[in-house]
């Protein structure tokens, strides 16, 4: 044990047991002010043996207030095989600079997976405070965009909204598919907010409408 001059209820102790386990621990009689301070002049490297399951092993989960708290410059985490991050709430934050989150694959199905479990009344939110045009972007530089829902889909802007195509051939086509029958309606287009003056305005080379029952 190593005590300070004087005081011999608080102090320093190391513990080597069987295979050379070594423990250094601080006690303070008093309370719980016996900090340990690492401070080298240089680099501080700590390197495990190579064993299977934990090689390194950071507890200070005592209760939920106790806090891991690391101030870096930079923090560069590499990892060979997956990396888990648990916990009650997840933030990661970025300021000043652009940012992101990727996956670089080179096989199928390596997917990137966004989401929400538990039957709750909980929401997948995406907002953005950005004014350009493309506020929240979303691109594909090869394959499709697939949006299912189990129900509705809504869609509200302040402004337009517009459905473009590029591709000039039988591709490019916009469909609207209604999957309903009976005595319902299957297709609902209300531009009637202004009784004399809304417009609908269809422009097409050739119009086709086909009807299996009455046109009214």
């Amino acid at each position: 044990r190593q005590y300070k001059a004087g005081d011999t209820d608080d102090y320093f102790v190391t513990e080597v047991t069987t295979n050379g386990a070594t423990t250094l621990a601080t006690v303070d009689a008093a309370g719980t002010g016996g900090n340990m301070t690492l401070d080298p002049d240089g680099k501080l490297v700590i390197t495990p043996a190579d064993i299977t399951g934990d090689v390194f092993h950071l507890d200070a989960d005592a209760d939920t207030d106790n806090i891991v708290n690391i101030d870096a410059g930079a923090l560069d985490i590499d990892a060979t095989a997956a990396i888990t991050v648990d916990g009650l709430g997840v933030s990661i934050d970025s300021a000043g600079v652009a940012a992101n989150f990727s996956v670089a694959t080179d096989g199928a199905a390596e997917d990137l997976t966004i989401g929400l479990t538990g039957a709750t009344d909980s929401s997948i939110v995406i907002s953005s405070t950005g004014t350009g045009t493309d506020a929240i972007n979303i691109d594909t530089t090869a394959g499709s965009i697939d949006i299912d829902s189990a129900d509705n889909i809504t869609i509200d802007a302040a402004d337009e909204i517009s459905l473009t195509t590029a591709d000039t051939g039988a591709a490019g086509k916009i469909s609207v598919v209604s999957a309903v029958q009976g005595s319902n309606t299957a297709f609902h287009l209300d531009a009637n907010a202004d009784a004399a003056a809304s417009i609908v305005d269809i422009d097409a080379g050739v119009l086709d409408i086909d009807v299996g029952g009455t046109a009214t």
